[in-house]
């Protein structure tokens, strides 16, 4: 934890604004505290999902934005382990889904669905994939790349993270929470990655 700790750049509490569709049409708070972290590695972002999967549980849905290549996947490699998922993790962008066995940090099972809309070209294409069956699924935890695919105003409690290309290594990560659960998972990988202790304690909504 050390080194990640070291290793990382961060911008604490900053307010920032991601000009997505889903953003633009949520249900998202205007403006809302995150968390703004620079890793230098591909290693470092995925110690950063694993130090997120760990605080993850059923029915948590993650959210990534960002362009091709700019470490979406590698992220949710992270998160699969911090979840406890012995399998390869991929990006599913010609399946589409990817589902794999994990267990939470207090012992519960879990199935982590990985879903990949990038080659979705509209609502159609959502409604024949059948992505909703992938929501509405409480026993699992769910990490969507490209979710712009989706349908305005479809989700109002997630976890939104962008992340942007810096350099061949360095990435940019921004967390904004939607709803209370979500800012109490960013508050406690705040206290996992810097050692801050939880601002407050939230129901979850």
């Amino acid at each position: 934890m050390g080194g990640l700790r070291r290793g990382l750049t961060a911008r604490r509490m900053i307010l920032y604004r991601i000009p997505t569709r889903l953003e633009r049409n949520s249900t998202m708070p205007p403006q809302r505290p995150a968390i703004d972290i620079i890793t230098h590695s591909p290693d470092q972002t995925r110690q950063l999902g694993f130090r997120l999967g760990r605080l993850l549980q059923a029915g948590d849905l993650i959210l990534l934005v960002g362009q091709v290549g700019a470490g979406k996947t590698t992220l949710v490699q992270g998160i699969a382990r911090g979840l406890n998922v012995e399998d390869y993790v991929q990006s599913p962008t010609f399946a589409l889904a990817a589902e794999h066995a994990g267990r939470t940090v207090g012992g519960q099972d879990v199935a982590l669905y990985h879903l990949d809309f990038y080659r979705l070209e509209g609502v159609a294409d959502l409604d024949t994939f059948g992505y909703e069956e992938y929501l509405d699924d409480e026993s699992a935890v769910v990490a969507i790349e490209w979710p712009q695919r989706l349908p305005p105003a479809t989700l109002d409690s997630y976890l939104l993270i962008e992340l942007r290309h810096l350099s061949d290594a360095k990435r940019r990560l921004v967390f904004r929470p939607a709803g209370n659960h979500y800012s109490e998972v960013v508050d406690g990988l705040r206290a996992e990655v810097f050692g801050a202790q939880p601002r407050s304690n939230h129901s979850r909504n």
